[in-house]
């Protein structure tokens, strides 16, 4: 345990010669962002979490006279499990800095840090999880030391491909955008365009088409693609064409941008999915087994305060992107140059 905050470490709590403290720190209105392209589950019991699936039937055949029905099996798809994690965060300051300074400036809202803390470690994973989307696994740093992430679905693969295997052994499925020609496009309008033609050829485990509309687009926050995005949305709302002189409308419906700033790396990827199925079947899946609380304050040893803030949750790598179930409407492109 960290020595805790005493006067020594911040005299100007009590000098009486300043008359006002202010609390700096991010404003958290409109930082919570995970649960815009999460499912979020609360309220789980168990430690672990295990689930699987079942594929519909294809289509039905033609009836010869004096025939038999020709008869259909579902497909099991893949097993995926959730497991818990638990983060913390601990505050500690001595009794007399928190008489004296912190209850004297009316600073007690400090200790919501705490909970604020394990928001941002939240929103951090969960977008790490999309920059690290062509990766197999990836190195999660920690304040309580670095660790390594498992990042496959139920078929072994990573979450963006261009081979997801189907169920049924089918022809392998691609959620990388792709225009027929070029993968992993740069931010345009026609990678907008390649994105519904990608989400388009998404095949379940029968072969059908899952008619996936990609209607939210996600970008990291403040850099060239997001307010590209923006101007492109300008030009569709009006009717245009975006980036031409043309007379033609859009081909294509607008949509809601995301702007993310907790994506850290690879910031030039975008991701495109279907926001009509953000549910337990498909897409990305947060699962908590409570929302962040505090402990405390607690009295120990009647000399240090000490404040808990403590969240635990599973987050499922979903099983494969194209199947009945939990398959996430997720597509990724990443610049070409980085290719």
């Amino acid at each position: 345990m960290p020595n805790p905050l005493q006067i020594g470490d911040a005299l100007d709590l009590v000098d009486v010669a300043i008359q006002k403290i202010n609390l700096k720190s991010e404003d958290p209105k409109g930082m919570v962002l995970y649960d815009q392209y999460y499912n979020v589950e609360s309220g789980v019991q168990d430690y672990y979490l295990k689930d699987s699936s079942l594929s519909g039937l294809g289509y039905a055949g033609r009836i010869v006279e004096g025939a038999v029905v020709t008869a259909q099996s579902p497909v099991q798809g893949y097993d995926k499990t959730f497991t818990q994690v638990r983060f913390g965060v601990l505050l500690s300051v001595t009794w007399e800095m928190w008489n004296f300074g912190i209850k004297k400036r009316k600073l007690e809202n400090l200790v919501d840090q705490a909970r604020q803390a394990c928001n941002r470690l939240r929103e951090l994973r969960c977008a790490e999880r999309l920059s690290n989307g062509f990766s197999t696994s990836y190195t999660a740093e920690d304040e309580s030391g670095n660790y390594t992430v498992t990042a496959t679905g139920g078929d072994a693969l990573e979450l963006f491909s261009i081979a997801h295997t189907r169920e049924d052994s089918g022809t392998n499925n691609n959620n990388v955008v792709y225009d027929g020609t070029t993968y992993s496009m740069d931010w345009e309008y026609d990678a907008l365009k390649a994105a519904h033609r990608t989400a388009s050829l998404i095949k379940d485990p029968k072969g059908l088409p899952m008619n996936i509309n990609p209607d939210t687009f996600i970008f990291t926050k403040g850099l060239a693609n997001h307010f590209r995005a923006i101007e492109m949305l300008g030009a569709m709302n009006k009717g245009w064409i975006p980036g031409s002189a043309e007379r033609d409308s859009a081909g294509v419906p607008t949509f809601k941008v995301i702007a993310n700033p907790w994506l850290l790396s690879n910031t030039g990827y975008w991701f495109a999915f279907d926001s009509t199925k953000k549910n337990d079947q498909y897409g990305l899946q947060y699962k908590e087994s409570k929302p962040i609380s505090l402990e405390g304050p607690n009295i120990v040893f009647k000399t240090d305060v000490v404040i808990k803030n403590l969240v635990s949750y599973g987050r499922k790598f979903i099983e494969k992107f194209f199947q009945i179930r939990w398959t996430p409407p997720f597509m990724e492109t990443i610049p070409s140059q980085a290719l």
